[in-house]
């Protein structure tokens, strides 16, 4: 089970049409919002399907990517030109 490492956000949505490759979703909730995703994602998704989207931030992972950087970033001031 993987271990929770930050906070999370459920949104409810409907999909109201396909633009340009492009998923627009519509919150049911006032005030309504639209959400616009790429298709290429979320294969099969049609008209009218209900999602649920999850939003979780990952407070570990974040830690890992800023340490990897932070290594490129030495290892570039090392390179002589």
């Amino acid at each position: 089970m993987e271990k929770n490492t930050g906070s999370s956000n459920m949104v409810l949505a409907i999909v109201d049409r396909v633009e340009d490759d492009v998923l627009v979703l519509v919150t049911p909730t006032k005030p309504n919002r639209e959400i616009h995703l790429p298709c290429s994602l979320f294969q099969g998704m049609n008209e009218g399907d209900v999602v649920r989207i999850t939003v979780e931030k990952d407070e570990e992972k974040r830690k890992d990517i800023e340490k990897d950087i932070k290594d490129q970033r030495t290892r570039l001031k090392r390179v002589n030109l």
